[in-house]
């Protein structure tokens, strides 16, 4: 058994591999002997040799897969879906996809937690700065003045202080926030909590839907290409969604295709896809390209998720700098105005 569980790029590559090599005519066993091979030892070497020695104690691909331990349980399921129906190759192909995709979309949210979080303790350390070494000074003048003028600038200095000091704490506090989201997202109670969170925030809301409607199509199509039916199809790809909204949809999806409604037809019915999208899936289906449409349509729907992931994205750094901005500007004008004002008086 392999000593620890494949990341996202590592089972990509090893299923687009594999699809190449079995397509070329190569048994199963000597294709993941291929993949074993090699001078440096890495993971998924390590996976491969596991598959390899089960694989040669008479197992199947999709049994060897399982027991290897290297492999997600949805990859095992499929790889034994497809080895079930004779389309190994093109669920393996499927897979690399996916996983592709679901390393790209991890790589994109880390960058999204590890920016926040530098610029944050830069603005933390800018606002320190500010009250800890420049308002003083700015103190030290003023007590130098007396009366009326004196008074005034206290008046501001304080303020100066109260911005600064509460700037400075509503950074720490988000950027607390931000490394609990991202201690939070790496164990699978967290990611879940994580995700019904985004499932309600007005903000991410539509971007976690669209991400769980890719999810389940790219599923869909995957289960349909390994030769199920479209009930097994549609069970299968359910598991994938993580999006409760969208899962209540699925069910009442599977409510109709018992009553003998088809794929299409439920899928457009439940508002499971946009109109658009659920005509031309009805009409894929009419036309005996239902297969085709899926891959199609997991494209597109992959395409649009990423876009509006990387639309949230690109509001993080103006909204941060935004707010670095008028902490910084704000704290700095209100110590500068009974300067200007003496300035003014002894002019």
């Amino acid at each position: 058994m392999a000593k620890k569980e494949l990341g996202s790029l590592e089972v990509s590559a090893f299923c687009e591999s594999l699809a190449m090599l079995l397509a070329a005519g190569t048994p199963a066993d000597e294709a993941v002997g291929l993949l074993g091979e090699g001078e440096t030892a890495g993971p998924v070497q390590a996976a491969a040799q596991a598959v390899q020695q089960r694989l040669l104690a008479g197992e199947g691909l999709a049994g060897a897969v399982q027991a290897s331990g290297a492999f997600p349980a949805y990859a095992a399921r499929m790889v034994a879906a497809g080895e079930a129906a004779g389309r190994t190759e093109q669920v393996l192909e499927g897979l690399a996809r996916h996983y592709d995709n679901q390393y790209r979309l991890r790589q994109k949210l880390r960058s999204a937690v590890v920016y926040p979080v530098i610029l944050l303790g830069l603005t933390a350390a800018i606002l320190a700065v500010l009250v800890a070494k420049v308002l003083p000074v700015f103190n030290g003048v003023y007590q130098s003045f007396a009366g009326e003028v004196s008074a005034s600038a206290y008046a501001y200095l304080r303020l100066a202080y109260g911005v600064g000091w509460a700037a400075l704490a509503l950074t720490l506090l988000l950027a607390a926030l931000v490394a609990l989201t991202a201690l939070a997202a790496r164990g699978g109670r967290g990611r879940a909590v994580l995700a019904a969170a985004f499932e309600r925030c007005p903000l991410t809301a539509r971007a976690a839907r669209q991400l769980a409607v890719a999810r389940f199509t790219t599923g869909l199509y995957i289960f349909t290409a390994s030769g199920l039916d479209a009930d097994t199809a549609l069970a299968g790809a359910a598991g994938m969604t993580g999006h409760k909204g969208l899962s209540d949809g699925i069910r009442a999806c599977a409510a109709r295709m018992e009553q003998g409604e088809g794929l299409a037809g439920a899928v457009g019915a439940e508002k499971l896809f946009e109109p658009l999208y659920a005509r031309m899936l009805l009409g894929g289906a009419r036309a005996g390209s239902l297969e085709k449409t899926l891959g199609r349509l997991a494209e597109l729907f992959s395409r649009d998720a990423d876009e509006q992931v990387d639309r949230l994205i690109d509001c993080i750094e103006p909204a941060l700098a935004g707010f670095l901005t008028v902490a910084v500007g704000v704290t700095l004008l209100a110590a500068m105005l009974p300067l200007i004002g003496i300035l003014g008086g002894i002019g």
